[in-house]
Protein backbone atom coordinates (compact mmCIF):
# COMPACT_ATOMS: atom_id res chain seq x y z
CA UNK A 1 0.00 0.00 0.00
CA UNK A 2 1.26 3.48 -0.91
CA UNK A 3 1.15 6.41 1.56
CA UNK A 4 -1.71 8.87 1.09
CA UNK A 5 -0.25 12.09 2.45
CA UNK A 6 2.75 10.95 4.47
CA UNK A 7 6.10 11.32 2.75
CA UNK A 8 9.29 9.98 4.29
CA UNK A 9 11.55 12.68 2.83
CA UNK A 10 9.20 15.44 3.99
CA UNK A 11 9.06 13.85 7.44
CA UNK A 12 12.87 13.81 7.61
CA UNK A 13 13.05 17.49 6.73
CA UNK A 14 10.36 18.49 9.23
CA UNK A 15 11.87 16.50 12.10
CA UNK A 16 15.24 18.02 11.29
CA UNK A 17 13.68 21.50 11.23
CA UNK A 18 12.12 20.98 14.68
CA UNK A 19 15.17 19.08 16.02
CA UNK A 20 13.10 15.98 16.86
CA UNK A 21 14.60 12.49 17.11
CA UNK A 22 11.25 10.66 17.43
CA UNK A 23 7.74 11.97 16.75
CA UNK A 24 4.93 9.96 18.36
CA UNK A 25 1.34 9.97 17.08
CA UNK A 26 -1.35 9.01 19.56
CA UNK A 27 -4.61 10.48 18.23
CA UNK A 28 -6.53 8.41 15.67
CA UNK A 29 -6.28 11.11 12.99
CA UNK A 30 -2.49 11.40 13.17
CA UNK A 31 -2.00 7.64 13.41
CA UNK A 32 -4.07 7.31 10.22
CA UNK A 33 -2.01 10.04 8.53
CA UNK A 34 1.32 8.43 9.42
CA UNK A 35 0.36 4.81 8.76
CA UNK A 36 -2.89 4.42 6.79
CA UNK A 37 -4.26 2.20 9.57
CA UNK A 38 -8.08 2.65 9.62
CA UNK A 39 -8.29 4.34 13.02
CA UNK A 40 -10.85 6.99 12.00
CA UNK A 41 -14.44 7.02 13.25
CA UNK A 42 -15.68 6.59 9.66
CA UNK A 43 -13.64 3.48 8.81
CA UNK A 44 -15.65 0.64 7.21
CA UNK A 45 -15.50 -0.94 10.67
CA UNK A 46 -14.41 1.74 13.17
CA UNK A 47 -13.43 -0.86 15.75
CA UNK A 48 -9.94 0.58 16.26
CA UNK A 49 -11.50 3.97 16.98
CA UNK A 50 -14.18 2.53 19.27
CA UNK A 51 -11.72 0.45 21.31
CA UNK A 52 -8.98 3.08 21.38
CA UNK A 53 -9.24 3.46 25.17
CA UNK A 54 -8.58 -0.29 25.62
CA UNK A 55 -6.22 -1.02 22.74
CA UNK A 56 -4.59 2.25 21.66
CA UNK A 57 -2.83 2.56 18.34
CA UNK A 58 0.36 4.63 18.27
CA UNK A 59 2.93 5.39 15.63
CA UNK A 60 6.56 6.47 15.92
CA UNK A 61 8.55 8.29 13.26
CA UNK A 62 12.32 8.45 13.60
CA UNK A 63 14.37 11.46 12.44
CA UNK A 64 15.40 9.54 9.30
CA UNK A 65 11.73 8.91 8.40
CA UNK A 66 11.56 5.27 9.47
CA UNK A 67 8.27 4.27 11.14
CA UNK A 68 6.95 1.82 13.69
CA UNK A 69 3.29 1.04 14.41
CA UNK A 70 1.71 -0.32 17.59
CA UNK A 71 -1.90 -1.52 17.41
CA UNK A 72 -4.43 -4.06 18.72
CA UNK A 73 -3.04 -7.57 18.33
CA UNK A 74 -6.44 -8.98 17.32
CA UNK A 75 -6.54 -6.67 14.28
CA UNK A 76 -4.84 -9.12 11.94
CA UNK A 77 -5.30 -6.99 8.80
CA UNK A 78 -2.99 -4.15 9.86
CA UNK A 79 -0.39 -5.06 7.24
CA UNK A 80 -3.05 -4.92 4.51
CA UNK A 81 -4.07 -1.35 5.33
CA UNK A 82 -0.76 0.15 6.43
CA UNK A 83 2.43 0.81 4.47
CA UNK A 84 4.45 0.48 7.70
CA UNK A 85 6.52 -2.71 7.82
CA UNK A 86 7.40 -2.62 11.52
CA UNK A 87 4.06 -3.46 13.22
CA UNK A 88 3.66 -4.66 16.83
CA UNK A 89 0.49 -6.11 18.36
CA UNK A 90 -0.62 -5.21 21.89
CA UNK A 91 -3.49 -6.22 24.19
CA UNK A 92 -3.70 -3.44 26.76
CA UNK A 93 -2.85 0.25 27.29
CA UNK A 94 0.18 -0.69 29.39
CA UNK A 95 1.38 -3.12 26.75
CA UNK A 96 1.12 -0.34 24.17
CA UNK A 97 3.39 1.92 26.20
CA UNK A 98 5.84 -0.89 26.91
CA UNK A 99 6.00 -1.51 23.18
CA UNK A 100 6.65 2.20 22.54
CA UNK A 101 9.41 2.31 25.14
CA UNK A 102 10.97 -0.91 23.79
CA UNK A 103 11.14 0.67 20.34
CA UNK A 104 12.77 3.84 21.71
CA UNK A 105 15.41 1.69 23.42
CA UNK A 106 15.88 -0.51 20.35
CA UNK A 107 16.58 2.62 18.31
CA UNK A 108 19.10 3.74 20.92
CA UNK A 109 17.28 6.98 21.63
CA UNK A 110 16.80 6.83 25.42
CA UNK A 111 18.66 10.12 25.74
CA UNK A 112 17.24 12.17 22.91
CA UNK A 113 14.52 14.65 21.89
CA UNK A 114 11.06 13.09 21.63
CA UNK A 115 7.91 14.94 20.60
CA UNK A 116 4.35 13.89 21.23
CA UNK A 117 0.94 15.46 20.65
CA UNK A 118 -0.57 17.80 23.21
CA UNK A 119 -3.68 15.59 23.05
CA UNK A 120 -1.79 12.44 24.04
CA UNK A 121 -3.55 10.84 27.06
CA UNK A 122 -1.82 11.66 30.32
CA UNK A 123 -1.19 7.99 31.20
CA UNK A 124 0.84 7.70 28.00
CA UNK A 125 2.88 10.88 28.43
CA UNK A 126 3.50 10.18 32.14
CA UNK A 127 4.67 6.64 31.35
CA UNK A 128 7.21 7.99 28.86
CA UNK A 129 8.45 10.74 31.17
CA UNK A 130 8.91 8.29 34.04
CA UNK A 131 10.57 5.69 31.82
CA UNK A 132 12.99 8.10 30.16
CA UNK A 133 14.13 10.78 32.63
CA UNK A 134 17.01 11.82 30.38
CA UNK A 135 14.84 12.42 27.33
CA UNK A 136 13.91 15.99 26.38
CA UNK A 137 10.17 15.90 25.66
CA UNK A 138 8.65 18.61 23.48
CA UNK A 139 5.30 19.45 21.90
CA UNK A 140 4.96 17.77 18.51
CA UNK A 141 1.83 19.60 17.31
CA UNK A 142 3.73 21.97 15.01
CA UNK A 143 5.60 19.10 13.38
CA UNK A 144 2.35 17.27 12.62
CA UNK A 145 0.85 20.49 11.29
CA UNK A 146 3.84 21.08 9.02
CA UNK A 147 3.43 17.59 7.60
CA UNK A 148 -0.29 17.86 6.99
CA UNK A 149 -0.63 21.42 5.67
CA UNK A 150 0.83 20.62 2.23
CA UNK A 151 -1.37 18.06 0.50
CA UNK A 152 -0.31 15.28 -1.83
CA UNK A 153 -2.03 14.73 -5.17
CA UNK A 154 -4.05 11.88 -3.70
CA UNK A 155 -5.15 13.98 -0.75
CA UNK A 156 -6.30 16.75 -3.10
CA UNK A 157 -8.21 14.21 -5.21
CA UNK A 158 -10.03 12.96 -2.13
CA UNK A 159 -10.91 16.48 -0.96
CA UNK A 160 -12.23 17.34 -4.43
CA UNK A 161 -14.48 14.28 -4.44
CA UNK A 162 -15.67 15.08 -0.94
CA UNK A 163 -16.48 18.61 -2.12
CA UNK A 164 -18.53 17.30 -5.04
CA UNK A 165 -20.59 15.10 -2.73
CA UNK A 166 -21.17 17.92 -0.24
CA UNK A 167 -22.41 20.14 -3.05
CA UNK A 168 -24.74 17.45 -4.32
CA UNK A 169 -26.16 17.00 -0.81
CA UNK A 170 -26.77 20.75 -0.53
CA UNK A 171 -28.46 20.91 -3.93
CA UNK A 172 -30.69 17.95 -3.09
CA UNK A 173 -31.71 19.72 0.12
CA UNK A 174 -32.42 22.92 -1.78
CA UNK A 175 -34.42 21.13 -4.49
CA UNK A 176 -36.50 19.31 -1.87
CA UNK A 177 -37.15 22.43 0.21
CA UNK A 178 -40.65 23.83 0.45
CA UNK A 179 -42.64 25.66 3.06
CA UNK A 180 -43.47 23.21 5.83
CA UNK A 181 -40.61 20.75 5.38
CA UNK A 182 -38.75 20.03 8.63
CA UNK A 183 -35.08 20.06 9.45
CA UNK A 184 -35.39 16.35 10.26
CA UNK A 185 -36.48 15.60 6.70
CA UNK A 186 -33.72 17.76 5.24
CA UNK A 187 -31.09 15.99 7.34
CA UNK A 188 -32.37 12.66 6.04
CA UNK A 189 -31.92 13.90 2.46
CA UNK A 190 -28.36 15.03 3.17
CA UNK A 191 -27.39 11.75 4.84
CA UNK A 192 -28.91 9.63 2.08
CA UNK A 193 -27.14 11.62 -0.63
CA UNK A 194 -23.78 11.32 1.09
CA UNK A 195 -24.05 7.56 1.54
CA UNK A 196 -25.52 6.98 -1.93
CA UNK A 197 -22.53 8.82 -3.43
CA UNK A 198 -20.12 6.37 -1.80
CA UNK A 199 -18.78 8.51 1.05
CA UNK A 200 -18.16 6.96 4.47
CA UNK A 201 -20.18 9.60 6.26
CA UNK A 202 -20.30 13.23 7.28
CA UNK A 203 -18.04 15.45 9.30
CA UNK A 204 -20.82 17.94 10.03
CA UNK A 205 -24.42 18.63 9.03
CA UNK A 206 -24.84 22.21 10.18
CA UNK A 207 -28.17 23.81 9.29
CA UNK A 208 -30.41 26.59 10.43
CA UNK A 209 -33.95 27.29 9.30
CA UNK A 210 -34.59 30.92 10.08
CA UNK A 211 -33.41 31.70 13.61
CA UNK A 212 -32.91 28.07 14.69
CA UNK A 213 -29.59 26.98 16.20
CA UNK A 214 -27.38 25.90 13.26
CA UNK A 215 -25.30 23.65 15.51
CA UNK A 216 -28.34 21.66 16.70
CA UNK A 217 -30.60 20.79 13.77
CA UNK A 218 -33.02 17.86 13.82
CA UNK A 219 -35.52 19.15 16.37
CA UNK A 220 -38.48 19.38 14.01
CA UNK A 221 -38.10 23.05 13.06
CA UNK A 222 -40.29 23.93 10.10
CA UNK A 223 -39.04 25.86 7.08
CA UNK A 224 -41.07 29.05 6.57
CA UNK A 225 -41.37 31.39 3.60
CA UNK A 226 -39.25 34.52 3.89
CA UNK A 227 -36.71 33.00 6.29
CA UNK A 228 -33.00 32.69 5.57
CA UNK A 229 -31.92 29.05 5.69
CA UNK A 230 -28.33 27.87 5.69
CA UNK A 231 -27.05 24.41 4.72
CA UNK A 232 -23.44 23.74 5.76
CA UNK A 233 -22.19 20.26 4.83
CA UNK A 234 -18.90 18.45 5.35
CA UNK A 235 -18.63 15.03 3.69
CA UNK A 236 -15.93 12.47 4.51
CA UNK A 237 -14.62 10.59 1.48
CA UNK A 238 -11.80 8.10 2.09
CA UNK A 239 -10.97 9.95 5.29
CA UNK A 240 -10.85 13.46 3.81
CA UNK A 241 -13.24 16.32 4.50
CA UNK A 242 -14.85 19.24 2.67
CA UNK A 243 -16.77 22.25 3.97
CA UNK A 244 -19.39 24.00 1.84
CA UNK A 245 -22.40 26.16 2.73
CA UNK A 246 -25.17 27.92 0.85
CA UNK A 247 -28.22 30.00 1.73
CA UNK A 248 -31.82 29.44 0.61
CA UNK A 249 -35.02 31.48 0.82
CA UNK A 250 -38.51 30.34 -0.06
CA UNK A 251 -40.30 33.39 -1.48
CA UNK A 252 -38.92 36.89 -0.89
CA UNK A 253 -35.36 37.52 0.30
CA UNK A 254 -35.43 39.56 3.54
CA UNK A 255 -34.65 43.24 3.04
CA UNK A 256 -30.92 43.86 3.18
CA UNK A 257 -29.84 40.22 3.06
CA UNK A 258 -28.88 40.24 -0.60
CA UNK A 259 -26.76 43.36 -0.13
CA UNK A 260 -24.90 41.74 2.75
CA UNK A 261 -24.39 38.53 0.78
CA UNK A 262 -22.98 40.43 -2.20
CA UNK A 263 -20.43 42.06 0.11
CA UNK A 264 -19.51 38.71 1.70
CA UNK A 265 -18.90 37.28 -1.78
CA UNK A 266 -16.70 40.23 -2.71
CA UNK A 267 -14.61 39.81 0.45
CA UNK A 268 -14.27 36.06 -0.17
CA UNK A 269 -13.20 36.71 -3.76
CA UNK A 270 -10.71 39.33 -2.55
CA UNK A 271 -9.08 36.56 -0.50
CA UNK A 272 -9.26 34.15 -3.42
CA UNK A 273 -7.62 36.60 -5.83
CA UNK A 274 -4.87 37.64 -3.41
CA UNK A 275 -3.81 34.30 -1.99
CA UNK A 276 -0.79 32.77 -3.65
CA UNK A 277 2.45 31.09 -2.58
CA UNK A 278 4.63 33.47 -0.59
CA UNK A 279 1.84 35.77 0.60
CA UNK A 280 1.80 36.11 4.39
CA UNK A 281 -1.36 34.76 6.02
CA UNK A 282 -1.57 37.43 8.70
CA UNK A 283 -1.10 40.20 6.14
CA UNK A 284 -3.79 38.72 3.89
CA UNK A 285 -6.22 38.75 6.80
CA UNK A 286 -5.45 42.38 7.59
CA UNK A 287 -5.84 43.37 3.94
CA UNK A 288 -9.18 41.53 3.65
CA UNK A 289 -10.56 43.38 6.65
CA UNK A 290 -9.43 46.70 5.20
CA UNK A 291 -11.10 45.79 1.91
CA UNK A 292 -14.36 45.00 3.72
CA UNK A 293 -14.29 48.44 5.34
CA UNK A 294 -14.13 50.05 1.90
CA UNK A 295 -17.41 48.32 1.05
CA UNK A 296 -19.37 49.19 4.20
CA UNK A 297 -18.78 51.66 7.01
CA UNK A 298 -20.75 49.49 9.43
CA UNK A 299 -21.13 45.74 9.66
CA UNK A 300 -18.28 43.47 10.65
CA UNK A 301 -17.40 40.53 8.43
CA UNK A 302 -16.04 37.41 10.11
CA UNK A 303 -13.30 36.33 7.71
CA UNK A 304 -11.79 32.88 8.19
CA UNK A 305 -9.47 30.64 6.23
CA UNK A 306 -8.93 27.21 7.79
CA UNK A 307 -6.86 24.32 6.53
CA UNK A 308 -8.88 21.31 5.34
CA UNK A 309 -7.81 17.70 5.08
CA UNK A 310 -8.35 14.85 7.52
CA UNK A 311 -10.19 17.38 9.68
CA UNK A 312 -12.54 20.17 8.73
CA UNK A 313 -10.44 22.67 10.66
CA UNK A 314 -6.89 21.34 10.87
CA UNK A 315 -5.91 24.83 11.96
CA UNK A 316 -7.02 28.42 11.35
CA UNK A 317 -4.63 30.02 8.89
CA UNK A 318 -6.37 33.36 9.43
CA UNK A 319 -9.45 34.27 11.43
CA UNK A 320 -10.61 36.52 14.28
CA UNK A 321 -9.40 33.79 16.67
CA UNK A 322 -6.00 32.96 15.17
CA UNK A 323 -3.60 34.17 12.49
CA UNK A 324 -0.46 32.33 11.41
CA UNK A 325 2.47 34.59 10.62
CA UNK A 326 3.78 32.48 7.76
CA UNK A 327 3.44 32.30 3.96
CA UNK A 328 0.90 30.32 1.96
CA UNK A 329 2.43 27.41 0.05
CA UNK A 330 1.46 25.50 -3.05
CA UNK A 331 -0.94 22.59 -2.46
CA UNK A 332 -2.30 23.88 0.79
CA UNK A 333 -6.08 23.31 0.82
CA UNK A 334 -8.29 25.68 2.73
CA UNK A 335 -11.85 26.77 3.27
CA UNK A 336 -12.53 30.50 2.91
CA UNK A 337 -15.68 31.57 4.72
CA UNK A 338 -17.02 35.08 5.24
CA UNK A 339 -20.04 35.80 7.47
CA UNK A 340 -22.02 38.60 9.02
CA UNK A 341 -24.78 38.46 11.60
CA UNK A 342 -28.10 39.41 10.05
CA UNK A 343 -30.97 40.64 12.23
CA UNK A 344 -32.54 37.64 13.99
CA UNK A 345 -31.79 35.16 11.20
CA UNK A 346 -28.33 34.04 12.16
CA UNK A 347 -25.52 34.45 9.64
CA UNK A 348 -25.44 35.58 6.04
CA UNK A 349 -22.36 34.35 4.26
CA UNK A 350 -20.49 32.14 1.86
CA UNK A 351 -18.11 29.19 2.27
CA UNK A 352 -16.01 27.36 -0.32
CA UNK A 353 -12.98 25.06 -0.61
CA UNK A 354 -9.79 26.12 -2.41
CA UNK A 355 -6.39 24.72 -3.39
CA UNK A 356 -3.36 26.98 -3.61
CA UNK A 357 -1.63 26.49 -6.95
CA UNK A 358 1.77 27.62 -8.13
CA UNK A 359 0.47 31.04 -9.08
CA UNK A 360 -2.85 31.55 -7.33
CA UNK A 361 -5.90 30.01 -5.72
CA UNK A 362 -8.15 27.41 -7.38
CA UNK A 363 -11.76 27.11 -6.21
CA UNK A 364 -12.70 23.45 -5.78
CA UNK A 365 -16.36 24.32 -5.24
CA UNK A 366 -18.68 24.91 -8.18
CA UNK A 367 -22.07 26.01 -6.79
CA UNK A 368 -23.48 29.45 -7.52
CA UNK A 369 -22.56 31.76 -4.65
CA UNK A 370 -25.74 33.84 -4.47
CA UNK A 371 -28.72 33.16 -2.19
CA UNK A 372 -30.87 30.44 -3.77
CA UNK A 373 -34.50 31.48 -4.16
CA UNK A 374 -37.50 29.20 -4.69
Amino acid sequence: MEPIGFNKEKARNILEKHDIDILIASTPVNVFYLTGLPTLHVAPNPILYVLYNQYPSLSLVRRDGEESLITWITYRSANEFSWVNDIHGIGSPKAAMVSVSDKIEEWGLSNSKIAYESLMPSYQSEFLRNKFPKVTFINGDHAFLDMRLIKSGEEIRRIKRSTEISEKAIMNMIEASHEGITDIELLQIARKTIIDEGAEGWDHLTMNLGSSDPEAPGTGTILKAGDLNRFDIGTIWKGYVSDISRELVIGQIPDGAEEVMNRMIKVQEFCEHNIQPGVNMKQLYDDANKFNKTLAKIGRAFITGHSIGLECEETHLFSPMKKLDQPFEENMVLDIEVWQNFKNQGLVGIEDCYRITGNGCERLSSLDKNIFVK
